[in-house]
């Protein structure tokens, strides 16, 4: 049985294991969840439920919203994710007379994700040709790096995505405005505004699906995930510098997994021929157990106030720093580093020359 989302095999001893661990009667029934990517099977016969992103979300408010504006109201959702899937959503609240639709957030296992329960909501009206409007709590790129800056952070596949949802249900004009009434406020509690995301958040999310990263269990995903490249793989401490590393370095997304604090399991555990790690300047210092206070003659009171600082002042000597931290964790994994700053610009990558992915 193949997992449709991360590509994982599962064995017919796993499928047995989770049925017993779990007392579900039927197989059938396990196997449906697998095949709607909504379960993670670990090896101990534990079940993880998976998310569904802000851009999944997005997607089914705005199919919501168009069926309104055809004069059609549902309870209930169902759209394609980018990787095929289908899922369905409830549609948490409706304004017929608006051909607004609002959902809610739903982050399965993974109890990190600072948007869970948030609204996602779209309205609907007649436009001379297809559109898709950024509304109220959608983040704004500030900083060069994330795409265009002034653009609304809506990824490119996503506005793909919801386009090719919409005109299930219509075609012809129409605009559909995607809009989160607590985006701005949820926002300011997160790394967004200092990546250079002000506004609101981003509508993302590569295949509509929210891995369940929690620390007890996710140490099973990742062998889960790290099982099946055998090539070449690339592990990042979160989704920025994942994006850095597809956007930047041109790595492929398909070979890239997000570790969190677990990049140096990840690492251990990976059969890959080829392992590239993709950081921020907080994260290596933490991988490294390094305290930067130590090597400045000066007071910050973070990393990242640190790098900010730098950049202005002695960015070589910045350079210089976390070049050797690369090189240091290079070593340390048998791996190459990329540490990139929150522009996207790196700061320090080993080996020096250039990438082969």
């Amino acid at each position: 049985m193949i997992d449709p989302v991360s590509g994982t095999e599962y064995s017919e001893e796993i499928i047995k294991k989770a049925l017993k661990t779990n007392n579900i009667g039927s197989i059938n029934a396990l196997i449906g969840q697998i095949k709607k990517g909504r379960v993670v099977l670990l090896e101990d016969g534990k079940i993880l439920k998976r998310g569904y992103t802000t851009g999944t979300c997005a997607a089914v408010a705005s199919k919501a919203a168009a069926l309104l504006f055809v004069g059609k109201e549902a309870k209930k959702v169902e759209i394609t994710t980018p990787v095929g899937v289908k899922v369905e959503m409830n549609i948490a609240s409706s304004d017929k007379a608006n051909c607004t639709a609002c959902v809610r957030v739903d982050s399965g296992d993974y109890k990190g994700d600072s948007f869970t329960e948030m609204l996602i909501c779209a309205k609907a009206r007649r436009f001379p040709v297809f559109f898709i409007r950024a509304g109220k709590g959608i983040g704004i790129i500030k900083k060069n790096g994330l795409g265009k800056v002034g653009a609304p952070d809506i990824y490119p596949h996503i506005l793909t995505n919801i386009e090719a949802n919409v005109k299930e249900v219509l075609s012809g004009g129409v605009e559909i405005e995607i809009f989160a009434p607590e985006g701005e406020e949820i926002a300011k509690n997160t790394v967004l505004p200092s990546v250079g995301i002000e506004g609101g958040i981003p509508i993302f999310g590569a295949t509509g699906f929210i891995e369940p990263y929690t620390d007890g269990g996710y140490k099973h995903v990742i062998d889960f995930l790290v099982s099946d490249i055998k090539d070449v793989i690339g592990v990042s401490t979160g989704a920025i510098s994942k994006r850095f590393a597809i956007e930047k370095l041109d790595f492929p997304e398909n070979r890239i997994i997000i570790a969190g604090n677990f990049v140096l399991y990840a690492m251990e555990h990976s059969k890959a021929e080829k392992k590239v790690i993709f950081t921020m300047p907080a994260k290596i210092c933490d991988m490294l157990e390094i305290d930067a206070r130590e090597h400045f003659d000066f007071e910050f009171s973070s990393v990242g106030e640190l790098v900010e600082r730098l950049k202005k002042t002695d960015y070589e000597r910045l350079k210089t720093f976390f070049g050797t931290l690369a090189e240091e964790l290079s070593q340390k994994t048998d791996a190459d580093v990329y540490v990139f700053d929150n522009s996207g610009d790196i700061l320090g990558c080993f080996p020096q020359a250039g990438n082969t992915f």
